[in-house]
């Protein structure tokens, strides 16, 4: 088990930054009218296959979906990190909520790995629960990690301010950990024992995030890192939590934002 589990984190290793998200998984414009959308937002240890595994079956489900990815192409979020990216989520959100066709249909964020530090910078920091409907986090590191020091002798040394950020003592991983969710707002975190890169104290929620009755921590053995976005098990959990399959009218925004 311990040879298998080391296996899965080498592979993981070598998916440690995403590739560039596809053009036509990120065009809001691409959206069909009345169904529910996810944005899946992907961070460290995702590559280009896996996100593909998720969308296309958020997509044979009824879901629109968008992929906002961490990769090479943006030198911006190496600057100013995860600052950054949740801004461009903030951006995707609005901007989905700003079409007549979209304004009543659910929206959700499952993110995966240092993805879901930067959507729970959106949710409590940004108002992003406004937009929001519910989150859904995979292998993310809740508390930081010192894994990510290791990342500075090598090719990530790029994405340095990212680094920075999820180091337990960040200004970006306590903002969002002395904050609390908006009352009865859905959030559903998602760890496994197995997954070498996000140990399950890493995974752990702050009390004080905790304290609605909304948010669920769940352990999923024998899923390493990267397979939390290709393990069916998971995307059944993801997919019983937001509810599919329902085609929403066309009415004004329920939200008084």
């Amino acid at each position: 088990m311990k040879l298998k589990a080391y296996l899965a984190l080498v592979r993981d290793l070598l998916d440690v930054l995403p590739s560039r998200a596809l053009p036509e998984w990120t065009e809001v414009e691409s959206l069909e009218p009345g169904k529910p959308i996810v944005i899946l937002v992907s961070g460290f240890g995702a590559s280009r296959r896996n996100l593909d595994v998720f969308r296309r079956r958020f997509k044979r489900d009824g879901f629109n979906v968008l992929v906002l990815a961490l990769d090479w192409s943006k030198l911006s979020d190496g600057l100013r990190g995860f600052y950054q990216l949740s801004e461009s989520l903030a951006a995707v959100a609005i901007s989905v909520k700003k079409r007549r066709e979209s304004r009543s249909v659910p929206l959700y964020i499952v993110a995966h790995s240092a993805g879901g530090l930067v959507a729970r910078y959106f949710i409590q920091r940004l108002g992003g629960f406004h937009y929001c409907d519910a989150l859904i986090t995979l292998g993310t590191p809740h508390r930081g990690t010192w894994f990510a020091v290791l990342g500075f002798v090598t090719h990530l040394a790029l994405k340095a301010r990212c680094l920075l950020h999820m180091l337990p003592v960040s200004s970006f991983v306590r903002s969002i950990n002395r904050s609390s969710l908006p009352d009865n707002f859905p959030f559903l975190s998602i760890s496994s024992p197995d997954d070498l890169m996000c140990r399950p104290f890493m995974a752990r929620l702050p009390k004080l995030v905790k304290k609605s009755a909304s948010v669920v921590e769940k352990q999923i053995p024998g899923i390493s890192h990267s397979a939390f976005l290709h393990n069916k098990t998971i995307y059944d959990l993801c997919a019983k939590m937001i509810q599919p399959i329902k085609v929403y009218p066309l009415s004004a925004d329920k939200r008084t934002t």
